[in-house]
């Protein structure tokens, strides 16, 4: 078994590398919303053509720019099971958590937050980003699932702390000045 998912994982490497070379990008909006995408039997590409209930569609290769901090977020969608590699410029950023078992959802905020469906997320600062996403595993040999980019808001503690920090600087200032 731990043969399979390794020739696996070398034949997405190598048709990433071919998709990436040759096909044309989908262009995601960062805070849009979620974007659809299909997907085929395990080790196949993400394809445009699956809206599902996002804004838009996707496909292989996604590409985006971040002036910010922002989360990368992709779940599978309607058929408990699936997983996903993802990679990140052309490296294997993350793949997907192992799916449990639940009822069906549809909404992609629902099916990223239910534990049950395959999610994952990552981190990502401010540049410019190519993404591809493979089916790492596919019991029902295909079907559709989501892809997010949405920017960080920093925390509410994280905003005291700097407003404390500008109030201290003041503080300094006006007493350097007097």
């Amino acid at each position: 078994m731990k043969f399979v998912k390794q020739y696996i994982r070398a034949v997405s490497a190598a048709l990433l590398f071919l998709v990436s070379t040759g096909a044309s990008a989908s262009v995601i909006t960062p805070d849009a919303g979620w974007y659809g995408f299909c997907f085929g039997g395990t080790g196949s590409a993400a394809y445009e053509g699956c809206q599902n209930e996002g804004v838009g569609v996707a496909g292989n290769t996604m590409t985006f720019t971040l002036t910010g901090p922002a989360s990368l977020k992709v779940t599978d969608g309607f058929n408990i099971g699936d997983i996903f590699d993802v990679y990140i410029n052309s490296v294997l950023a993350f793949t997907t958590s192992t799916p449990g078992s639940g009822s069906t959802l549809t909404d992609p905020d629902d099916l990223f937050a239910s534990g049950y469906y395959s999610a994952g997320s990552m981190s990502l600062g401010a540049g410019s980003y190519e993404v591809d996403i493979f089916a790492a595993a596919s019991p029902f040999g295909g079907g559709g699932a989501y892809v997010s980019v949405q920017s960080e808001v920093p925390a509410p503690a994280t905003l005291a702390l700097l407003g404390l920090g500008l109030v201290g600087i003041s503080f300094f200032r006006q007493k350097k000045s007097a």
